[in-house]
């Protein structure tokens, strides 16, 4: 795949006087496309020893007690560079779905209870 390689030249700062700056109709305006994607960093970034402590802690549902649970994560996962796919385990994790019974719950509410 052919890249282009945009070049800055920053002429050197004894430059002669008789060099004027360029006016604002002789800059060139250099489009990008609209429809690349960008990176969003939801600036939540877990660790990855508290993300694995907040699934282990919640592995089991609090409902029927099965272990066929699923962290729900939002769309908010760092893209490669190159293939432009997620990194797996960059996402945010907002609650958990239990795959037998249905139900769901927010990440704050087993990980704030501490067994006594």
């Amino acid at each position: 795949m052919n890249r282009i390689q945009l070049r800055i030249y920053e002429p050197p700062a004894e430059a002669t006087e008789d060099v004027k700056p360029p006016e604002a109709e002789e800059r060139w305006i250099l489009p990008f496309s609209s429809s690349e994607k960008t990176t969003i960093i939801s600036g939540r970034i877990t660790p990855p020893a508290e993300r694995a402590r907040i699934i282990r802690e919640n592995s089991c549902c609090p409902e029927c007690s099965s272990c066929t649970v699923e962290p729900l994560e939002l769309r908010d996962a760092i893209l490669s560079p190159r293939n432009r796919q997620p990194i797996p385990g960059t996402a945010t994790i907002v609650g958990f779905h239990c795959e037998n019974c249905g139900t769901e719950w927010p990440v704050y509410e087993l990980t704030s209870r501490r067994p006594g």
